[in-house]
């Protein structure tokens, strides 16, 4: 019985080592680490299911089974840095060896400090209930700060031997990002082929402009002469190459101003907003209502760009139009779930009743939602422009044009799934000045590129002088 007790007293020191550092690592291992402009947050947990968390608030978490050991690694994406972001996105592009060869050199400088840590951590653990259970030996307690150190080192190098990043191709997710399989397989596929893409695109638009003028000669396909040209663009939906598309018109078409009709974003988060940066590349007066996707984190991005105007009921005076428009009714939310049908009819009884008591109406009317244009009264404005459905159209009644220029991202990178993706679209607004010295709508040309940039469509739709119906639409291939 003696020799039990003496062999317990002596092998509890060993215990209180290995409670102590398993307690200390999982309380105090959580440790903020900047990898380029993310912040990330590092937790190693002992004697949890082996596997590799990575958290991604709000959105989810994705876990993968990576080693054997019973240890669960934690990352958690904190925060991004905006500022420092733009840096890097819009500075003269890196080659892909110097980008990896930074995140590589950042990564192993972040792996080996969160090691020190943890070393460190199995020591004090290991001093601090050796010490919690009276034990004051110096040699002891040495012993026991180099067992923690050395066990820690042990794990460590075990899960760095053990460690299969095959595991992330069996992957469980959490969340919204339950999605992301879809997004992620779509997201690969485009980021192949965006730089193509926009180097096609770029050269349909000057193919088009060259055309065009080709056929001045030939009757009403040639170019309009029009004393304002106005380009309508809708649902970019992140998509880069949307803004190639654009510049390249607006370079190429004597473009004075430019209407954005909403969704410019996907989720409206802030490190989407910064897709925006883009309209500055324009430098004309970029007139902008938000869309379901679109969020205040979108608005604010905007308000820093000095082309860039959001347009509300008050109206916008741009070379002798009056442009007015209101936002979407869900854009000062997060979420990217369209207003019902009653709110939005409700709503377009409510513009109704406020316009018809204003004098003189605007010229042009801007909304994103379809449904919302189509309850706007018909002869309330000229022109009412709008987006949402991804499907480019021009119809008149009682007097009113409603344009809807389609999806001028390709719906994102939604636009990269199918045989048949939707054509990057957008609309050119031709404005003549009347007798009566107002502006009045000539022409309106629907350009189409194909999604995968081979090919593009001019159809346009007269609009003066009753002349916008069917048999006065003409078709460019």
């Amino acid at each position: 019985m003696k020799q039990f007790i003496k062999d317990r007293r002596r092998h509890l020191p060993v215990l209180f080592v290995f409670v102590g550092l398993v307690l200390f690592i999982n309380l105090f291992s959580t440790t903020d680490f900047r990898l380029l402009s993310v912040m990330v947050n590092l937790r190693l947990e002992l004697g949890y299911r082996p596997q590799t968390q990575i958290s991604l608030p709000p959105i989810g978490e994705i876990t993968a089974t990576t080693h054997w050991l019973p240890v669960r690694l934690r990352l958690e994406l904190r925060s991004i840095d905006l500022a420092l972001l733009r840096g890097v996105v819009f500075s003269p592009a890196p080659s892909a060896e110097e980008v990896w060869d930074a995140i590589r050199q950042d990564a192993q400088r972040m792996v080996s400090l969160f090691a020190l840590k943890l070393l460190a951590l199995g020591s004090l653990g290991a001093v601090f209930l050796l010490y919690l259970a009276d034990i004051r030996n110096p040699k002891q307690i040495m012993w026991g700060a180099v067992l923690g150190a050395l066990t820690v080192l042990f794990v460590l190098g075990t899960l760095y031997f053990s460690y299969d990043p095959t595991g992330f191709e069996r992957l469980e997710y959490k969340g919204i990002i339950e999605a992301a399989p879809w997004a992620l397989n779509l997201a690969w596929q485009a980021l192949d082929q965006v730089e193509e893409l926009g180097e096609r695109v770029q050269t349909l638009a000057r193919d088009l402009y060259t055309v065009l003028q080709d056929l001045e000669t030939l009757g009403p396909l040639g170019l309009v002469n029009a004393d304002i040209l106005a380009l309508h663009v809708s649902d970019i939906h992140n998509n880069p190459v949307a803004y190639n598309f654009a510049k390249q018109v607006i370079d190429s078409f004597p473009v004075d101003f430019v209407m954005d009709t909403g969704d410019i974003t996907d989720w409206g988060t802030a490190l989407e907003a910064e897709i925006t940066a883009r309209i500055g590349e324009l430098e004309i007066p970029y007139l902008f209502v938000s869309g379901n996707h679109d969020s205040p984190d979108v608005l604010a991005r905007l308000s820093t760009i000095e082309n860039a105007v959001v347009i509300s009921q008050e109206e916008q005076i741009v070379l002798g139009l009056t442009i007015a428009g209101t936002g979407d009714l869900v854009a000062d939310s997060y979420l990217a779930t369209p207003a019902s049908y009653s709110e939005l009819d409700a709503y377009a009884a409510e513009l109704n009743r406020y316009w018809s008591n204003v004098e003189p109406v605007p010229d042009i009317f801007m909304v994103h939602n379809h449904r919302l244009a189509e309850g706007l009264t018909p002869g309330l404005f000229p022109l009412v422009v709008y987006g949402h459905t991804h499907l480019w159209s021009v119809q008149e009644e009682g007097g009113t044009v409603y344009s809807n220029a389609g999806t001028t991202g390709a719906a994102g990178i939604r636009g990269f799934q199918g045989r048949e993706p939707l054509p990057y679209s957008l609309s050119l607004l031709y404005f003549i000045l009347d007798e009566e010295g107002g502006f009045v709508l000539q022409a309106i040309d629907g350009v189409h590129v194909t999604g995968l940039g081979t090919s593009f469509s001019l159809q346009r739709t007269f609009v003066e002088h009753g002349r916008n119906h069917d048999e006065n639409v003409e078709l460019l291939p």
